[in-house]
């Protein structure tokens, strides 16, 4: 279970993502966030102190504490990569078995009604679309792995993959050719029932078996496309 502190962080992310509290704009007094989320004073200053730390606000002392707008946080930079072919598609996966397990375990610990709302919607989408005989659910696949990375309270797991995007989905950078060696609907249906697992854990306010479900997933994703590889080669 996620502790008062999280809980707390988690609001604020929240609040920040949907726009109400803006760059430049002042958060609640501690007063303020104590009553409205149930908390004491010392678990709002822990909570205040974690979000300095990852420079997503600034305490102005006398004045109170401010959101800092994205280009003042030290952003996480990741190289451009050559994802022209399976064999860079697949290290790319490979680099985020562990890190989106991790943001899973945490966004089970973690995650609000709000958090688990979002995640089900794309999840949700991703069903409609695959039931309607359509392959296209790339928007659906890569939003619901960043409302997990949102759920996780930790900014970095969706500073880093926002900047991944459509880009590491094997079916933005595959040939025609390589795609048709894949069933893609059966292959979708698969990911659809992972992506259920994963959801299922979270829900469940489990970590482990979302760390699980989630390493799971990305490893059949990367066994995938080795075999289309093999069969290209």
């Amino acid at each position: 279970m996620a502790s008062l502190t999280e809980k707390v962080v988690a609001s604020l992310f929240e609040d920040i993502e949907r726009g109400v509290l803006r760059p430049g704009d002042k958060i609640p007094t501690e007063v303020a966030l104590m009553k409205q989320l149930s908390v004491s004073r010392s678990v709002v200053r822990e909570a205040v102190s974690r979000l300095q730390a990852a420079n997503v606000v600034e305490t102005r002392h006398g004045v109170g504490t401010f959101i800092r707008a994205p280009g003042d946080r030290e952003a996480v930079r990741l190289p451009d990569a050559d994802l022209s072919s399976l064999l860079d598609i697949m290290a790319i996966i490979e680099f985020r078995i562990d890190l989106e397990g991790a943001a899973a375990a945490l966004a089970a610990g973690r995650r609000t009604d709000a958090h688990l709302k979002l995640i089900a919607v794309a999840l949700k989408r991703f069903e409609e679309q695959l039931s309607s005989g359509s392959t296209d659910v790339l928007q659906h696949d890569v939003e619901f792995h960043l409302q997990i990375a949102r759920a996780s309270g930790n900014r970095y797991f969706h500073d880093v993959l926002s900047q991944m995007g459509r880009g590491v989905s094997p079916r933005t950078r595959l040939g025609k050719a390589e795609i048709a060696k894949l069933d893609q609907i059966e292959r979708l249906r698969n990911v659809l029932n992972e992506h259920k697992a994963i959801y299922q854990a979270i829900l469940r306010q489990d970590p482990d078996d979302a760390r699980a479900a989630m390493r799971m997933h990305l490893s059949n994703s990367r066994e995938r496309l080795r075999q289309v590889h093999g069969a290209a080669t």
